[in-house]
């Protein structure tokens, strides 16, 4: 068993340290970079120290493919909207889920001019991975770049693992003919189609994965991970709130090749009843080996 407590300094060491072989699953809990706690609205992002938080085991993938993006979810009866970009057919899809995958929408976009994944700043790549609006832009006034645009999570703790640089990924709209892989790297929709978009799903909080070809079978996943999510529930808590009285509105785990990501979103109540929400980064070597690398808390 292996705990990481050194800052993630270099990529390509941390990474040969934590392919370890393990007979069993170990969720470990690494300090990777050290940054500042925001307040309010914003995303604090808090490294972990020191912290083993169990053992468990995820399905295997045995074909290459995972049942479907979600790996488990506990909503109270509320749908999980995924937003899901694929680059070789240049198509962006709209999927709920509520126990089973329902497509919504498909839109035609256009992703980066060069193929594969972004790696460094102008290299007019696409990234790929699972991503979430940072910020949000609408204005009235339509330009060649549409009258809206959210800006995505990249790179996030994943990419600055592997050594991935270069930053400013949008979903924007354009008010130009859509052609494939004709962009720097962002992912462009038709003005109409981002605006269709943003009136079906709050774009704030909605996953988007983005991917040269899905890996997923959209099927609704085979085992249950109940201890595991209770380890995961546990570990998106900032330690002040954990002797708290709380309630999850909803959780879910959502994979995409090495790449782990649960959100929930979380009642705390005591002298001020908020409302958390929290994301918790997890990267998946081996499908024995887990290692929780961040947790990203914001509240209202």
């Amino acid at each position: 068993m292996q705990i990481l407590t050194d800052d993630v300094k270099d990529p390509q060491k941390t990474a040969s340290f934590i392919f370890v072989k393990a007979a069993f699953l170990v969720v470990v809990v690494v300090l990777t970079f050290c940054f500042d706690g925001l307040k309010n609205n914003a995303y604090s992002k808090e490294p972990f120290q020191n912290t083993l938080i169990g053992n468990m085991s995820l399905e295997d993938v045995d074909d290459g493919l995972w049942d479907g993006p979600i790996l488990f979810y506990k909503g109270n009866g509320t749908p999980f909207y995924l937003i899901l970009v694929e680059k070789t057919f240049q198509k962006l899809h709209l999927y709920r889920y509520n126990g089973r995958y329902q497509l919504i929408k498909s839109y035609d976009c256009s992703t980066g001019e060069k193929p594969g994944k972004k790696q460094k700043e102008n290299d007019e790549k696409t990234p790929e991975g699972i991503y979430f609006n940072v910020k949000s832009y609408r204005d009235s006034k339509i330009t060649l770049f549409g009258d809206r645009a959210f800006e995505l999570s990249y790179p996030d703790i994943f990419d600055h693992l592997e050594g991935k640089g270069g930053n400013g990924i949008f979903i924007h709209g354009t008010n130009q003919t859509i052609k494939p892989f004709a962009t720097n790297g962002c992912v462009v929709l038709n003005i109409r189609d981002l605006a269709d978009l943003d009136r079906r799903v709050p774009l704030k909080t909605t996953p988007v994965i983005i991917a040269n070809h899905l890996p997923y079978r959209f099927e609704p996943p085979k085992k249950q991970l109940p201890e595991i999510t209770g380890l995961f529930k546990q570990a998106m808590l900032p330690e002040s709130y954990r002797s708290l009285n709380r309630r999850f509105r909803h959780i879910a785990v959502i994979g995409f090749q090495k790449r782990v990501v649960a959100v929930g979103e979380v009642k705390i109540k005591g002298s001020r009843n908020k409302l958390g929400f929290s994301r918790l980064y997890i990267y998946r070597p081996e499908k024995d080996l887990m290692v929780v690398l961040k947790r990203e808390w914001s509240e209202e």
